[in-house]
């Protein structure tokens, strides 16, 4: 069996291997007679995937023609992909004291957060690349796939766009990631950095976005770890490990962090299952 890993999935294995293995391993999981939730896609989601959609756009048109379009034709990509996400499925908005409570918010959302990057970024950067997917087999029966938004002339460089209410706490193993399979295909990487834009209220002015860099060789680094530590998870889960007491096909080949944040039926898919019983009692 081959199992396709993507890229952005490798910071959030270190916070709970358990919960990111109900996503990425979910068919041999439930081929091995667990049942997992499905969770609705969250609206945070699709807004970040609507200002990508609209970014995307403008910058590929700019690595075509060294022209950057205008900031209506970012927004009306953006927009266009909102509806698209919001009408694909059942959609889970923020809670009451969340940012985002209804579509009217998200359209509003989506157009600021959609502009101010155009405004800010998209004059700055040189794109080569624009959202070209590379694959490579890293073994064991999986294939790192990971879609860099953007590859630069600067010289070598990856730009990442991050939406969502803060700004992410770990980001380096997902730019390691992009810069390896970016390497495979033949593109050197000297530089990385996250574009960062908030998701705010709409009674709340839009915030500037924010470029934080990244140390590429320290980000590679973390991201071959994880890779590592990914295989050797999922190896013990197939064939089991007596040593320690681990048969195949047992939830315990992925650690559970009942701690997290995450820790609850909003966001893992195993919570509350019989592949792990570690969440807190009264958690929901």
């Amino acid at each position: 069996m081959t199992t396709t890993i993507r890229v952005s999935s490798l910071a959030g294995y270190t916070d709970c291997p358990r919960r990111s293995a109900a996503r990425i391993f979910w068919r041999e999981i439930t081929a091995a007679g667990f049942r997992l939730r499905k969770l609705p896609t969250s609206i945070g989601a699709i807004i970040g995937t609507a200002v990508h959609a609209g970014a995307a756009h403008v910058l590929g048109e700019k690595a075509a023609t060294g022209r950057l379009p205008y900031r209506t034709h970012a927004i009306e990509r953006s927009r266009e992909a909102l509806a698209n996400g919001v009408n694909s499925g059942e959609v889970q908005f923020d809670a009451p004291n969340g940012p985002t409570q209804n579509f009217r918010d998200a359209v509003d959302q989506t157009t600021r957060m959609a502009g101010v990057y155009h405004d800010t970024i998209a004059p700055t950067i040189n794109p080569v690349i624009v959202e070209e997917r590379f694959e490579a087999d890293v073994g064991n029966g999986i294939v790192l796939s990971g879609q860099p938004d953007l590859i630069c002339r600067e010289p070598g460089r990856i730009r990442d766009l991050k939406t969502g209410q803060r700004m992410p706490a770990s980001f380096a193993p997902q730019l390691g990631g992009y810069s390896l399979l970016a390497r495979t295909h033949g593109y050197p990487i000297e530089s990385a950095a996250i574009d960062y834009v908030k998701r705010v209220s709409p009674s709340k002015p839009q915030p500037v976005p924010v470029t934080t860099e990244a140390a590429i060789g320290h980000a590679e680094t973390a991201a071959t770890n994880i890779l590592r530590q990914i295989k050797s998870d999922i190896r013990m889960f197939r064939s089991g490990d007596p040593v320690l007491r681990i048969v195949p096909g047992d939830p315990w080949s992925f650690m559970a962090n009942p701690s997290s944040v995450l820790c609850s039926a909003k966001w893992c898919p195993a919570y509350s299952t019989d592949f792990c019983h570690e969440g807190r009692k009264g958690k929901s």
